[in-house]
């Protein structure tokens, strides 16, 4: 017979295996649920505003995420009603701790600092029509709202939409007051993608004749769909950069006219790394002819400059490392100080010296090195010109740095931007040992130094060593700061 002690032993051993059936069920339960949407045919704008690959864009999109076990709810040429319905449709398949993902392709635009998507039956807009046009249109924040309140664990949302000023013409995707979508709100466990960067237009082509059914973004994004051992931030630097090159090979009637396309993308996720499909397994994902594919084999991989304010962008600086790689890369701790404030960018985690105390209802830490566009800036908190503070970017694994994106100063506009110091030079060390000296120009702008070769590092510190002098505040500021890296090999 079973004694007391062995009844009681047993007993326990099954409530644990009760539990752990439990959550192997919740974790068997989660589901993938994918919406998508292609709009090519505007009902109420001219011929040369039609698009000609955003359905296209769409059908290859739902392959794709079909063959990485996505259900899948998709439209092509919806109007606002058709939009609203699959909508409906999509959130009601979700559940908590659900993937969600969402595709749009077609004309968007952004107003006020949020981005609509346009249904193929929006009404005639005149320039001056801005509240018409929210009506009849889709709001993006509107859209994320839905799929938060499901409690999802993670959301992508793709959207490949235009970014120009109304009615332009041309092969862009667009309609809208301004150029370029809007970063707008970057919510918890949310990961957008935007097929252009702020002050791009995204092409719907390369050329008039362009023989590949998906657009410029669409293309580059379905090749990284297929390669499963990429994570969702790597998926997303991977297609910019590609993106990037493929733009610059751009012609109008065989002559080359280079294109600046940058897609941008912000990542709010956490707990760990997001993979859409399953490592190790290719999905079946609809690939580009091979004209597509030698022209990107072919393209120039040249560091983008992202557009600017004026005045315009300087050429892309560089500075090479003055050190040698060491024979071996060991993880050190980063460097860290008493008073320091941190904050996480998706798997980065961004720690600066020291932060200016909020005032005028602005604040002034480390996430508005990566987001929050032109209007916000880390400005540091220590007594006079703010020499020797300092940013460390932590990575979670070892990666190689390829480029540096900085922009200096506070440009929430020109005004703000003189009265506050700018930095002049910035002395960037690897945990490796290398270092190099970036300096930024004093100017309204984003500047982008290339890390030639690649530097492979745990983390890299940014050390202010000179500034331009405010004219009012002697505050430092710095507006972004980009670390654009991958893997190390």
């Amino acid at each position: 017979m079973m004694g007391p002690k062995h009844m009681l032993y047993w007993m326990r051993m099954a409530m644990v295996g009760a539990v752990c059936l439990c959550f192997a069920g919740e974790a068997l339960a989660e589901k993938r649920v994918a919406l998508v949407i292609g709009n090519d045919n505007y009902t109420n704008l001219a011929p040369d505003q039609q698009l000609k690959k955003a359905v296209n864009d769409a059908r290859s999109i739902e392959s794709a995420f079909r063959g990485l076990g996505f259900e899948v709810v998709s439209g092509v040429n919806l109007g606002r009603q058709g939009m609203i319905d699959k909508l409906a449709d999509f959130t009601a398949r979700l559940q908590p701790g659900d993937i969600a993902a969402v595709f749009y392709a077609g004309h968007g635009v952004a107003m006020q600092n949020i981005n609509y998507l346009v249904p193929s039956d929006v009404p005639t807009i005149q320039a001056t029509s801005e509240a018409r046009l929210r009506g009849a249109s889709i709001a993006e924040p509107d859209l994320l709202a839905e799929i938060q309140a499901k409690q999802v664990r993670v959301a992508l949302v793709v959207i490949d939409a235009c970014r120009e000023n109304p009615f332009p013409t041309g092969p862009t995707r667009s309609l809208g007051r301004t150029r370029g979508l809007a970063e707008g709100q970057n919510l918890r466990g949310v990961f957008k993608i935007y097929s252009a960067g702020e002050n791009q237009t995204a092409l719907d082509r390369l050329s008039d004749n362009d023989p590949v059914p998906n657009s410029v973004f669409t293309r580059v994004f379905l090749e990284q769909l297929a390669r499963p051992e990429l994570h969702l931030a790597d998926l997303a630097f991977e297609t910019r950069e590609k993106v990037a090159a493929l733009a610059l090979t751009a012609t109008d009637g065989g002559r080359p006219v280079p294109h600046e396309q940058t897609p941008g993308y912000y990542d709010q996720t956490v707990g760990g790394r997001i993979f859409l499909g399953k490592r190790g397994s290719a999905p079946p994902v609809a690939s580009a002819p091979d004209t597509f594919k030698s022209a990107a084999a072919t393209a120039p991989v040249i560091p983008v400059t992202p557009p600017s304010q004026p005045p315009v962008a300087p050429p892309l600086q560089q500075q090479a490392a003055i050190s040698p790689p060491p024979a071996s890369i060991t993880r050190s701790a980063r460097p860290s100080a008493p008073g320091e404030r941190c904050a996480r960018n998706g798997l980065d985690l961004y720690c600066v010296s020291s932060v200016l105390p909020s005032q005028f209802g602005n604040t002034y830490g480390p996430a508005n090195l990566f987001s929050g566009g032109q209007s916000v800036a880390w400005v540091e908190g220590r007594s006079g010109q703010g020499i020797g503070e300092w940013i460390v970017v932590e990575f979670d694994e070892l990666r190689t740095v390829d480029f540096i994106q900085v922009r200096t100063g506070y440009q929430k506009n020109a005004d703000i931007f003189y009265k506050n110091s700018r930095v002049r030079q910035l002395r960037a060390e690897f945990s490796n040992g290398h270092t190099m000296t970036l300096r930024p120009q004093d100017e309204i702008t984003t500047e982008s130094f290339r890390v030639d070769p690649g530097v492979k590092a745990y983390w890299v510190k940014f050390t202010i060593e000179a500034v331009y002098p405010g004219n009012k505040y002697t505050d430092t500021a710095i507006g972004k700061l980009n670390v654009q890296s991958r893997p190390a090999q």
